[in-house]
């Protein structure tokens, strides 16, 4: 498997993303030009940044902590979490972008379930073992591997890099082995994802499982991620997203109020960072037909 086969994310296309960094302080997390809006998703964002950056950088091999359970309702930037706290990684550890590769790259590799699903028993193993393989070891395997020392040296001509595996909407992947709609066939992926789990090279990867039903997530998967409750964006973050994409949309400030007037007063209540683009695609749309 390469990373043409993947869904993958590195430094120039979570910039297209989220803009360039506007600050890059040596200790904190930087500010980009569309960042995550909200103090909550900030402390979030700190926090695992913390994590990640120290596993790696101490050359924690087998931590007990392989990542991230992000759980809550739909379009509250779950996804979205996991591309930042990328992107902040690759600031860092120094990657410049595909043009100048270094041993400090970092990349996402975003997974849902017609990436891994196949229709013949035993096939889905096989591409969760050639996931797992390219997170680790880059396009050619055999990329690194650690000494009885605890370093790691280089084998063919990729540079070594860092990456985080996203498996989004993991309920979907992994069903719990409680639930009444388990088959066989879950036993075995489960058995398969939780073997690479507790081989994981936690100095070089880490995890994020994202969900909207964490009653659906096998146990034995929750205990291995540090969790995180991503909940309703308040009023005011909400707002801050309408005149963020609005704006970029290229909405006037006399089209933008009256989005912030209803996501202020709307009944029933707007919840979701999704919803709030939903009302900024209509305003432009009936912009550009009035146009």
């Amino acid at each position: 498997m390469r990373d043409s086969d993947v869904n993958l994310y590195d430094f120039s296309r979570l910039r297209q993303e989220f803009g360039p960094f506007l600050e890059q302080p040596p200790d904190a997390v930087a500010h980009t030009e569309r960042d995550l809006v909200g103090a909550g998703y900030r402390r979030m964002l700190e926090e695992m940044t913390k994590i990640v950056t120290y596993q790696w950088r101490q050359h924690i091999t087998a931590s007990a902590l392989k990542g991230f359970l992000f759980h809550g309702p739909p379009g509250v930037g779950k996804t979205a979490m996991a591309k930042r706290l990328t992107y902040e990684l690759c600031r860092a550890f120094g990657d410049s972008g595909p043009s100048n590769l270094s041993e400090d790259e970092v990349v996402l590799i975003l997974v849902d379930g017609t990436d891994i699903a196949r229709g013949l028993y035993g096939d889905t193993e096989t591409k969760l073992r050639e996931l797992f393989d390219l997170a680790s070891n880059g396009s050619r395997h055999n990329q690194h591997r650690h000494d009885h020392e605890g370093g790691f040296h280089v084998h063919g001509d990729d540079p070594i890099r860092r990456t985080i595996l996203l498996f989004d909407d993991v309920e979907s992947l992994f069903l719990t082995r409680d639930s009444g709609g388990a088959k066989e066939w879950h036993f075995s992926q489960d058995a398969a994802f939780f073997h690479h789990i507790d081989a994981l090279d936690t100095a070089h990867v880490a995890v994020i499982l994202t969900t909207n039903r964490l009653d659906l997530v096998d146990d034995a998967i929750i205990d291995r991620f540090w969790p995180q409750a991503f909940e309703d964006p308040s009023m005011d973050a909400l707002e801050a997203v309408a005149r963020a994409k609005g704006g970029a949309q290229g909405l006037g400030q006399a089209e933008i109020e009256p989005l912030v007037r209803r996501i202020r007063g709307s009944q029933p209540p707007i919840r979701s960072m999704r919803e709030v683009e939903r009302l900024v695609m209509r305003a432009f749309v009936e912009k550009v037909l009035a146009w």
